[in-house]
């Protein structure tokens, strides 16, 4: 591999004369051989990997084997079913056709009426219990123009959903908003700020891939009933690997959808994402919007153990299987779960942190000083002396003999002749 040229001489950067990349800027070659890096401290190493030998046991080899049959056979028992739920390549061209009308003004939208969207949204066993829980804590559903797909009012306590929307997506977005609701009815809508910022950042990820589970179970459990409008949207959005790890599982062994482990399927491949760096570089630009009060700052191991209560209440669904119970010690020490994986990002949790130990120490030390002060401060028994900060200094002495006498004076030890030692007066 070799570098720019200087004076007609070439610097020899890499022993690898296989590597071949170039790059021109404005029709000029400045590099003739280069490695490009997206990470500030992005560098080559030019050491060769060489397998150990014997690294893999045989056992081990068996076991890889049979985890990889089983993988294949899951998504070969999906991708059977998965080409009625392609879309046409002129999809986005019809979608345009249908709503050129009111682009161009000619027609207004008409509002859909609430009753038939919530039968349609009734087709799902899942969806129609976040209904009726919501419908017992008195939030209602409601047509909104001003809600981007679907927003949940805490203070109205309403779902507002925009009527402008295509019908598949109000129904998923409907599932999102529902199961907010229900997180927030049941205690586990805790704001992450609350937590310290490690357990803060898993409790942010992990709220909002739950939301995900209910929009892809909704979709699934439509697509049984025979409304398959729904399962084409995720299959053809940015839902679409959320989908398939589900679908995967379900197709697979269709206990999974109520045993949570086709929920959890989508948990791993959620995370497995870069939505965590959307949502990590979000949490983090609010937590440096401003102090925020805390909940469990007593300790981080107060602020782990809410945690992991919180993520065992999230795992719970109106019916099933809690999908995350047997999980949330893996959750809480994965690295997969709970890294930073944006350098940004990093850098600024480390700077909250240190700003959050700096304040904690501040403050104990404030503690501290003024419980001393008081403890200076407090009144003595009569009789007794205080000490405080502008006596500590004085000398105290004690009281003088009666006899005014400061000769030594010998007495013999009782029972005994000779002298028992010598006795001097205070004073």
């Amino acid at each position: 591999m070799k570098g720019p040229r200087d004076n007609n001489q070439e610097i020899q950067i890499s022993p690898n004369p296989g590597c071949k990349v170039s790059y021109t800027l404005n029709n000029y070659q400045p590099v003739r051989c280069s490695f490009i890096g997206d990470e500030p401290l992005f560098f080559l190493d030019t050491e060769d990997a060489t397998e150990e030998a014997g690294l893999f046991d045989a056992a081990f080899i068996d076991d890889l084997s049979l985890e990889i049959d089983a993988m294949e056979h899951k998504l070969n028992a999906y991708d059977k079913i998965s080409q009625q739920f392609r879309v046409s390549d002129t999809h986005v061209a019809d979608l345009f056709a249908e709503s050129c009308d009111e682009i161009c003004g000619g027609s207004a939208a008409s509002v859909p009426d609430m009753a038939s969207f919530i039968r349609r949204c009734s087709e799902s066993r899942y969806l129609k219990t976040l209904l009726d829980f919501a419908e017992q804590h008195g939030v209602a559903l409601e047509w909104s123009p001003l809600a981007e797909t679907a927003d949940y009012d805490r203070n109205a306590n309403k779902v507002l959903i925009n009527p402008g929307l295509d019908k598949a997506l109000q129904v998923l977005s409907a599932a999102r908003e529902l199961r907010r609701v229900w997180q927030h009815k049941n205690g586990v809508l805790i704001d992450p700020t609350a937590f310290y910022p490690d357990q803060g950042i898993l409790i942010n990820r992990i709220q909002e891939a739950d939301l995900s589970v209910s929009m892809v179970r909704t979709a699934w459990e439509m697509q049984l009933a025979g409304d398959k409008d729904a399962w084409v949207c995720v299959e053809n959005s940015s839902l679409s690997d959320l989908g398939r790890a589900f679908a995967r599982e379900a197709c697979n062994d269709f206990r999974s959808i109520n045993n949570g482990q086709a929920a959890l399927g989508v948990i791993e491949a959620w995370f497995l994402s870069e939505r965590c760096r959307k949502m990590d570089r979000k949490y983090i630009q609010r937590m440096l919007a401003g102090p925020t009060e805390k909940s469990f700052d007593q300790s981080e191991s107060i602020s782990r153990q809410a945690a992991a209560n919180l993520i065992y209440a999230l795992g719970e669904t109106p019916y099933g299987k809690n999908y995350l119970a047997s999980h949330v010690q893996y959750i809480l020490d994965d690295p997969i779960f709970c890294e930073i994986r944006d350098r940004a990002n990093a850098n600024f949790l480390w700077f909250i942190k240190f700003e959050n130990s700096y304040s904690e120490a501040e403050q104990s030390l404030q503690k501290k000083e003024a419980v001393t002060q008081g403890s200076q401060n407090d009144t003595t028994a009569p009789g007794e002396k205080s000490y405080t900060q502008e006596n500590e200094t004085e000398i105290i002495a004690f009281p003088r003999a009666e006899s005014g006498s400061r000769e030594p004076s010998r007495k013999a030890a009782s029972g005994s002749g000779k002298d028992g030692g010598t006795i001097l007066p205070f004073g």
